[in-house]
């Protein structure tokens, strides 16, 4: 229950709770709780109840049922079985300031930049800037229940936009920038404003495919870098980092840290508010994940500061990765860099383990051997792989330097 507490939006004494909202209400000892900084002790001595149309709802031990009774009665209850001067506290329910009264017209979202949104009956969504003359394409919907697919997605034959090139960015990262421009090649054909809303992900955007799910990870990096950007709340207005994280923040005061982190049914750690705010739900498509989606499309093809944050967090997730992981697992020290572009796709797309990897490492042709990795599952990301590799040996930018683990560089 106390971390329930710590999960809504908004809260305060229920002296001050708006009776008109449906709402959650706790009890417990008045000195548990924190209300400037959210917080409530853990003891045995505490109950929940939902509050709705004038009563509170909330489950019996004694009765072995859910029951319901008056606010007061609720509180007169707690105050004679529980020790101490109990406190009665309101809180909005987790996760529902997340939505946004997205209209297709832009009106109902408070932004500098509005966006119309329109969907074609063949399942396509454009958006313009409120004021513009043209719309741009956003994404086109798929729903295949047995792959689990439902979202909105670019297709590779419409792919548009500003392109990440390595050689824009050899000067400031060096060969890192030619990793990632393989790998991207992979991902994206290196487009930075690239979509999908549909996977278990819910939301990932650009030429690295940045997934919205991870902790300390990706997309939510690369939200932290948007932040400090003069244009972040024009676009995202109702967001703002507080203490190093990212919270949901709204004009009443209520605030939702998007950072929180829950135990996914696949058992891995996910932040569900994150994906929550970008894309609500899987099923049915809806237009506060299009809305996202043309927020970050638009400000990409706007602002090369954008861009660059885009290739500044990708960077930061490789060098970390490199050293953190794939050196510390991996022989990989004094390999070619184009070894090293290979691996870093290996695990960026996950389709192979460091066993696996390692053992490849050992063979008379590691290359060759790694570019063949899981090929009966994966040799379309193989095929592509191995052109965008060549195509970076061509032209000199791999096969020429070697991994040095000690300073995570190549020379």
């Amino acid at each position: 229950m106390h971390e329930v507490f710590a999960q809504c939006p908004r809260v305060g004494r229920w002296a001050d709770a708006d009776l008109a909202k449906t709402q959650l209400i706790f009890v417990t000892l008045a000195s548990n709780v924190d209300l400037a900084r959210k917080e409530m002790v853990n003891i045995p001595q505490k109950h929940i109840g939902v509050y709705h149309g004038g009563k509170v709802y909330h489950y019996s031990n004694t009765a072995d049922q859910v029951t319901s009774e008056l606010p007061d009665s609720f509180f007169a209850k707690f105050q004679a079985l529980y020790a101490g001067n109990q406190g009665l506290f309101f809180g909005w329910i987790p996760g529902e300031d997340l939505r946004l009264h997205v209209q297709p017209d832009g009106a109902g979202v408070s932004a500098a930049k509005k966006f119309e949104l329109q969907r074609a009956d063949d399942g396509w969504w454009k958006a313009r800037l409120v004021g513009d003359s043209d719309f741009f394409r956003v994404g086109k919907e798929v729903d295949d229940a047995r792959k689990k697919y439902h979202g909105i997605f670019m297709p590779g034959s419409q792919y548009w936009g500003q392109q990440f090139r390595a050689a824009d960015y050899l000067p400031s990262i060096g060969s890192w920038a030619t990793l990632l421009e393989v790998t991207g090649a992979c991902e994206s054909e290196n487009h930075f404003n690239l979509i999908n809303t549909y996977d278990r992900a819910k939301f990932t955007f650009g030429f690295y495919q940045l997934a919205a799910h991870t902790p300390r990870d990706n997309l939510i990096l690369f939200f932290h870098r948007l932040a400090s950007l003069p244009a972040f709340k024009d676009y995202f207005p109702e967001l703002e980092m507080r203490g190093g994280r990212l919270f949901r923040v709204d004009t009443a005061g209520a605030a939702t840290d998007l950072e929180q982190e829950f135990t996914a049914s696949n058992g891995e750690q996910q932040i569900m508010l994150f994906m929550n705010y970008l894309n609500p739900q899987r099923v049915p498509i809806d237009q506060q994940e299009v809305l996202q989606a043309a927020r970050l499309i638009h400000w990409n093809e706007h602002d090369p500061a954008m861009r660059l944050a885009q290739v500044r967090t990708a960077a930061e997730i490789l060098q970390k990765k490199m050293t953190a992981r794939y050196a510390r697992k991996l022989p990989i020290d004094g390999k070619s860099d184009t070894i090293c572009a290979i691996v870093a796709d290996i695990f960026h797309q996950g389709r192979s383990t460091f066993a696996v990897v390692k053992d490849l490492l050992g063979r008379p042709d590691p290359v060759q051997a790694l570019l063949k990795v899981n090929d009966a599952a994966w040799s379309g990301r193989n095929n592509r792989l191995r052109k965008a590799v060549d195509a970076a040996i061509a032209d000199g930018r791999l096969g020429r330097k070697r991994y040095a683990a000690a300073t995570n560089e190549f020379v």
